[in-house]
């Protein structure tokens, strides 16, 4: 009778470690992904005599455990070279960036995640947006 109860002690012990462990890692496809407003993809923007570019995106459903944060990320090209990297307050739905973080004849691309409060897992970004920017 110890052998079944320490075996189902056990037992007991790896399906509450394992399902702890899928809980606590999250998946990022159970975040909501952020749709963005502006400025519009695959567009020019010209930044001649203008202090700064407003980025803009609409408030995405809540994730499953609430939302904590969002984070603004804008690249230089579409690789890792980042410009910006910021994380903002949940109910945030825009920043500016100065015109002086831009290069005339330079293409950015720019995406925005968010992150649910329990899983502590930030969305996927599937969708980036470009732009092409003038200073002349």
């Amino acid at each position: 009778m110890k052998k079944i109860i320490f075996f189902s002690l056990i037992l007991t012990m790896v399906i509450i470690s394992l399902s702890t462990v899928s809980f606590a890692g999250g998946r990022r496809s159970d975040v909501p992904n952020v749709p963005f407003l502006s400025p519009d993809d695959e567009t020019t923007i010209n930044l001649a005599g203008k202090p700064s570019i407003t980025f803009k995106w609409k408030n995405s459903p809540v994730p499953g455990g609430g939302r904590e944060a969002y984070r603004f990320k804008l690249i230089k090209g579409f690789k890792y070279d980042f410009i910006v990297s910021e994380e903002l307050g949940q109910g945030v739905f825009s920043i500016d960036v100065p015109a002086d973080k831009f290069e005339d004849g330079f293409t950015y691309s720019w995406y925005v995640e968010q992150r649910d409060a329990s899983l502590r897992v930030w969305s996927r970004h599937d969708t980036v947006w470009s732009f092409k920017v003038i200073k002349r």
